[in-house]
């Protein structure tokens, strides 16, 4: 049997930065897969019908009825449609029934998961739009109902799962401050290009707990004025000292890692200098997990 009359639904990852699309099986296997640096900050006038299309060319001519369902910040106010957030603590079945549905131009079926809102003991709130799918695929995957996950990114989410729900969560902007402090401040300007430096990252790492952050940061300046660090490895430390910082904030003994390989390793390199033990878990098979999971809920409430 041809791969493609395997294929009986379509998944979605849309974030802000980056798309990728899975093709699965009735079975809930993965047969194809699509990756394309084309996240929604670069659709033009909320054309996303058009660009979805553009996207899955290659597919739609065998996928074309097909159903589809998406995730990320393509629910967002910045995305396609607004979907609503669901409040903590949130359970996979809360999130099947709050899906949005519609119909895409070609006549499939278009589902968009919703994002998952949380409220701090002192009236702060704090969001996310993907990882939620992320999370219940790790449940599954990890056969556990209490944990403790972190999912490295340009916005890092540190969660508690308790009872197979999702309880509270933080964000920290570690991947964002890295890029702008690299690029955009005097602790990046006119720096040669940067070479892999084991050494600076763990002594980033380890002055991450020194004192407060904006001081820190401070000292990839006066390092390389003083001959404690060399141009080259001004990155690595700052990476360090990010991560470090970030994953101090880390309660449980044993954390999962959610995520990209590459970044994924930094923060298990970070978590073990600093006597935290984790456990790696791949984002793609997290989120493909997780929809599933979620589109059996979806099936049990009709």
């Amino acid at each position: 049997m041809n791969d493609k009359n395997r294929v009986s639904w379509l998944i979605l990852d849309w974030g802000t930065t980056n798309f990728r699309a899975f093709a699965m099986s009735d079975e809930g296997t993965l047969v194809d897969k699509i990756e394309h640096k084309m996240g929604l900050l670069q659709v033009e006038e909320g054309s996303f019908a058009d660009k979805l299309e553009s996207m899955l060319s290659d597919w739609l001519e065998s996928y074309i009825s097909l159903p589809i369902f998406m995730a990320g910040m393509v629910g967002s106010a910045q995305g396609w449609v607004n979907v609503p957030y669901v409040s903590t603590p949130a359970s996979i079945d809360t999130l099947a029934k709050n899906t949005h549905q519609f119909t895409l131009p070609w006549g499939a079926k278009a589902t968009i998961i919703p994002g998952v809102s949380h409220c701090d003991e002192h009236g702060g709130f704090d969001v996310m739009r993907g990882e939620e799918v992320q999370l219940f695929g790790l449940i599954e995957i990890v056969g556990k109902s209490n944990l403790q996950a972190a999912f490295p990114g340009t916005h890092s989410k540190h969660v508690e799962i308790g009872n197979g729900t999702i309880e509270a969560f933080n964000t920290y902007m570690t991947g964002e401050l890295f890029s702008a402090l690299s690029t955009q401040t005097i602790l990046g300007r006119g720096l040669p290009l940067q070479t892999d430096s084991h050494s600076a990252f763990e002594k980033g790492v380890g002055e991450s707990g020194n004192s407060t952050i904006t001081n820190q940061l401070f000292k990839a300046r006066t390092h390389r004025l003083f001959g404690n660090l060399q141009d080259t490895e001004v990155h690595d430390y700052l990476s360090g000292l990010l991560i470090g910082n970030e994953v101090r904030e880390l309660e449980h003994e044993t954390v999962y890692l959610v995520g990209g390989e590459a970044l994924s390793s930094r923060y298990e390199k970070a978590c073990s200098l600093l006597d935290k033990t984790t456990k790696y878990i791949n984002g793609d098979e997290s989120f493909i997990v997780g929809m599933l999971k979620i589109k059996e809920a979806m099936n049990h409430e009709k």
